[in-house]
C-alpha cells in the first residue's frame, strides 16, 4: 500500500503560515523600532499601523514564495520580489513628503527592517527541515498584537499642556554667559 506524499507531508511550515510567522517577529520588532521614531502622526502612523503592515507583508511574503513553487530560481526571484516591495514601499513614503511630513524618514527604516526579516525567516521556515509548532506561530501572532496595541498609544506629539521648555546650560545658550 503507497501513499500519496502530500503538502502536509513536506518538511517546514506552509508558506503561507511561515510568512505570518515572519511577518509576526517583524512585527515585534517594527513596534520596538517605532519607539524612538519620530512619527509625522500618532493617530495613523504608530505601533499599530506598524503590526498590521508587518502581518500583511509577511503575508505577502508567503503568497509570493508558494506562488514562486519549485521554481529553480526561486532563491533568486523571492529576495528579488521583496527587494522590489521595498523600493515600492520607499518610493510611496517619498511621494507622501508633499502630504505627510517627515513621512519618508519614519516610514523607510520601518520598512526595511519589516521587509528584510520576514524575508529572511519566511525563506527559512518554509525550506526549513523540520515544521515549526503552530503553537510559535499562534504565540508570535499573540504576541504581535499585545506589543503593538500596548505601543499604539506611546507617541511623541506633544501632550497639549502648557509647560516650559527644559532648562538648557548656560553655554548652549548661543555662547552668552548669563549675568
Amino acid at each position: 500500500m503507497t501513499t500519496a506524499h502530500t503538502n502536509a507531508d513536506a518538511p517546514g511550515v506552509s508558506p503561507i503560515r511561515a510568512g505570518l510567522t515572519a511577518g509576526a517577529a517583524a512585527a515585534v520588532c517594527g513596534s520596538l523600532l517605532n519607539l524612538p521614531l519620530h512619527s509625522p502622526s500618532d493617530a495613523m502612523l504608530n505601533s499599530a499601523s506598524v503590526t498590521a503592515a508587518s502581518l500583511a507583508a509577511g503575508v505577502g511574503a508567503g503568497l509570493l514564495w508558494r506562488a514562486l513553487g519549485g521554481s529553480t530560481r526561486r532563491h533568486f526571484y523571492f529576495p528579488a520580489g521583496m527587494a522590489l516591495a521595498f523600493a515600492l514601499v520607499a518610493a510611496a513614503a517619498a511621494a507622501g513628503e508633499s502630504q505627510i511630513e517627515r513621512s519618508a524618514s519614519y516610514v523607510t527604516p520601518l520598512a526595511g527592517l519589516t521587509i528584510a526579516v520576514t524575508a529572511g525567516l519566511t525563506q527559512y521556515l518554509a525550506s526549513a527541515c523540520r515544521a515549526l509548532p503552530m503553537a510559535v506561530t499562534i504565540a508570535l501572532v499573540i504576541a504581535a498584537f499585545g506589543v503593538g496595541g500596548a505601543l499604539a498609544g506611546v507617541g511623541d506629539q506633544e501632550s497639549g499642556k502648557l509647560e516650559l521648555p527644559p532648562r538648557s546650560a548656560p553655554w548652549s545658550m548661543g555662547g552668552v554667559e548669563p549675568a
